[in-house]
C-alpha cells in the first residue's frame, strides 16, 4: 500500500505524520523543494506531480494544496485510476466539481473530500434525542485561510449540519469585516452560524436547542455537555488518522455528494 500527499505545508505535514503512525509507504509531492528538508532522505520526493504519478505505484492520493488547484490535481490522479481525497473546499464552483465527480464515476475511481470533523469525538459520540429546533454555531479562528472565512471555515459546519440533519438551504449570508453570518435550515432545524478570521480569541462550538434544553458541542476541547449535566469527554481516537484509515479501507463518494450539495447552495448566494 502506497499513498501520496500533494502539498506538504501546514495541513499536508499533518497527513504525513499520520501516514507514519499507520506505517504506510508514502510519497511527498510539492512544487516547493525546500519543504522536503525536514523529511528523511529515503522518502520519495517530487516537485513534479506527473513524474511522481508515473514513477510511483500510488494507490491513494491526498491533496492539501490551495483549493484552486484541487480539480486539476484530482483529474491527473483519476486518469491513472488512483482514488483521491482533496481538502475542503474541493472546488470554487458547482460546475467544476460536478464535472470532476462525473469524470471519477465514469472511470470507476473514488473522489472524496476531507470531512475531518465527522471523525471528531464530539460528532461521533453525539446522541440526539428528539427534535433539534435550532443550532447556534461558532467557528472563530485566530489565523487566516486561503479564500475567505466562509469557504475556509463555514464549510466544516455545513458538512456537519448536512450529515446530522440532512440537506439544507442557505437563506442568508452577511459579511461584516472578518466575520461572516450564515442562516440556513433543513426540514426541521434552523442553523445560525458565525465564522471569523483573525478573531482575538478561539471559539468553535455548537449549541443544539430543543425547547428549553441545550446540548453543547465544544469542538476545541472535543467534548459534549448534555442538558442533564452529563459530560462526554474527548476519547483517544485521532480524527485525522481515522479519516485516512476509513478512506483507504472503504473509499466512498458520500463526502463528495455532501460537498456538491454545499456548492449548489453557495452558488445561490453568490459569495
Amino acid at each position: 500500500m502506497k499513498v501520496g500527499i500533494v502539498g506538504i505545508g501546514n495541513m499536508g505535514s499533518k497527513y504525513v505524520n499520520k501516514f507514519r503512525e499507520l506505517n504506510l509507504d508514502y510519497v511527498l509531492i510539492d512544487s516547493n523543494q525546500s519543504q522536503f528538508e525536514k523529511y528523511p532522505e529515503d522518502v520519495p520526493k517530487y516537485t513534479d506531480l506527473e513524474e511522481a504519478l508515473e514513477k510511483e505505484n500510488i494507490n491513494f492520493l491526498f491533496v492539501a494544496t490551495s483549493p484552486t488547484s484541487h480539480i486539476p490535481i484530482a483529474r491527473k490522479a483519476i486518469e491513472r485510476n488512483i482514488n483521491v481525497m482533496v481538502e475542503k473546499p474541493p472546488a470554487l464552483s458547482r460546475r467544476d466539481f460536478e464535472d470532476i465527480l462525473d469524470f471519477a464515476y465514469k472511470n470507476n475511481v473514488i473522489l472524496a473530500v476531507s470531512e475531518i470533523e465527522l471523525n471528531s469525538s464530539s460528532v461521533r459520540n453525539l446522541k440526539i434525542n428528539g427534535k433539534v429546533e435550532n443550532v447556534e454555531g461558532y467557528r472563530l479562528n485566530l489565523g487566516k485561510g486561503y479564500i475567505n472565512p466562509f469557504f475556509d471555515l463555514a464549510w466544516h459546519d455545513l458538512y456537519i449540519f448536512n450529515y446530522l440533519f440532512g440537506n439544507f438551504s442557505i437563506k442568508k449570508v452577511s459579511i461584516e469585516g472578518n466575520n461572516v453570518y450564515v442562516n440556513a435550515n433543513s426540514d426541521n432545524t434552523e442553523f445560525n452560524l458565525q465564522v471569523a478570521w483573525l478573531n482575538p480569541f478561539l471559539k468553535r462550538s455548537w449549541h443544539l436547542k430543543s425547547g428549553s434544553e441545550e446540548t453543547l458541542l465544544d469542538f476545541v476541547e472535543d467534548k459534549i455537555i448534555y442538558p442533564s449535566g452529563e459530560v462526554v469527554e474527548k476519547d483517544n481516537i485521532d480524527k485525522l488518522k481515522m479519516m485516512i484509515e476509513k478512506f483507504i479501507k472503504n473509499p466512498s463518494y458520500e463526502s463528495s455528494l455532501r460537498a456538491l450539495n454545499i456548492l449548489k447552495e453557495i452558488e445561490k448566494i453568490n459569495i
